[in-house]
């Protein structure tokens, strides 16, 4: 999809264009090499954003399927109200993951021990 909001599985429209296999300039994005004073300029999308996997920290998580559903539904409805208040894009691993990690840190931090234990309980009911 070239409107930069991807689709649902959240693999295409997550990154910028990526280079064909073997460059050695992956990530880097697009330059021009003929340019009059020899030097290499990157276009205007190259040079606001980079491919999120050579600048940030990468975890692989394990989550039960239920809850992978409901992250589906809310990256979905999520998209769907920026969508509606005009924002351009919302990619899965540039802006959904880091939402949703900053949100669940703060509801975490404000939850009291019985609430942490009454989550608990329901994912090992699973």
């Amino acid at each position: 999809m070239s409107d930069g909001w991807g689709d649902a599985s959240g693999i295409e429209g997550n990154y910028e264009e990526d280079p064909p296999d073997g460059d050695v300039n992956k990530g880097s994005g697009t330059q021009e090499t003929n340019a009059p004073t020899g030097t290499q300029s990157t276009n205007e999308t190259s040079a606001t954003k980079t491919n999120i996997k050579d600048e940030w920290n990468g975890r692989t998580i394990y989550i039960p399927d239920d809850v992978l559903d409901a992250m589906e539904d809310t990256y979905l409805e999520s998209q769907l109200k920026l969508r509606k208040a005009g924002q351009n894009e919302f990619k899965k691993n540039r802006h959904f993951y880091p939402l949703l990690v900053q949100f669940g840190l703060e509801a975490l931090s404000d939850a009291d021990v019985e609430d942490i234990r009454a989550r608990l309980s329901e994912i090992s009911d699973d």
